[in-house]
């Protein structure tokens, strides 16, 4: 009878001990029997069950861990299909109307907006003029255009090199680097001197170029996706200026949004008579 007693008294407490164990947040029901399989019923001893456990909530954790980095690797993946969407599409079916090419280049010169400090929307504006919003999509896909340059660029030269016979000398590391920029400057010289830019908040006059700098027409429409307004929702999300589902083109940024047709933005781009802080310029 005692015997008896103590066996029930040992399943009790494993019970109790299995149940007491709470799951770590994100488990669902049940996954800590599935996960045990048989080996559950090794926990009803008291020792040996308490230390196992023990173990099976720590892998569960860690598990969790991989789980939710999982989940993040995923929804970053996610964004950047969607982002790479959109840009194909502001590609293949520009903003800009009867074939007139937008460029982001020009709004950003004629508002002063390359200026870290131009956070705001100028005056007489339409929202799609952003400078927040324009400068960030310009740099980003500038960069994208000359890393791909400066890749193809390596990847021509490294062949090159390879191809240098042992008997003959080998150009230096500061040779190598300077033939690489040289190369990559002969193609897209903004490419060379936008790192600089960057690192100088665009103080020089050189690095605010009043149209598209790229030698490669092809980039140049690249750089004019930055005027669709799925591409520009996103940035407008990722800077903190509309929240998520919000529209750029809805929000009220202080600007004119109105000033949507081709001759408000025939006069904005050539600057006749006001500057792009609603200053007046000489003609």
């Amino acid at each position: 009878g005692g015997k008896f007693r103590g066996r029930n008294r040992g399943r009790g407490r494993g019970k109790e001990g299995k149940d007491g164990a709470s799951l770590p947040v994100g488990i669902p029901s049940g996954f800590q029997t599935a996960f045990r399989g048989a080996g559950g019923a090794s926990s009803s001893s008291s020792a040996g069950g308490t230390k196992s456990n023990a173990v099976d909530v720590e892998k569960m954790k860690e598990l969790e861990t991989k789980l939710n980095a999982t989940e993040v690797a995923k929804d970053l993946y996610e964004k950047a299909v969607t982002h790479s969407s959109y840009l194909l599409e502001g590609l293949l079916f520009p903003s800009s109307n009867d074939d007139k090419m937008v460029d982001p280049f020009a709004i950003l010169a004629q508002s002063d907006g390359w200026f870290s400090n131009a956070t705001t929307l100028p005056p007489n504006s339409p929202n799609d003029h952003h400078p927040s919003i324009l400068r960030s999509c310009v740099l980003e896909l500038s960069i994208d255009y000359c890393n791909r340059i400066t890749t193809r660029k390596t990847n021509a030269y490294l062949e090159e090199l390879s191809s240098i016979p042992d008997t003959e000398p080998f150009p230096s590391m500061d040779e190598i680097e300077k033939r690489l920029l040289d190369d990559v400057k002969g193609q897209e010289p903004f490419c060379a001197m936008i790192e600089t830019c960057m690192l100088t908040d665009f103080e020089d006059e050189e690095c605010r170029p009043a149209k598209c700098p790229f030698e490669n027409k092809a980039a140049c429409n690249y750089l004019e996706t930055c005027m669709n307004s799925n591409v520009q929702d996103e940035y407008g999300v990722a800077l903190g200026l509309i929240e998520e589902g919000e529209k750029v083109s809805e929000n009220d940024f202080g600007g004119r949004n109105g000033m949507k047709d081709d001759s408000d933005l025939a006069t904005m781009e050539a600057g006749t008579g006001v500057g792009g802080w609603g200053i007046p310029v000489a003609n």
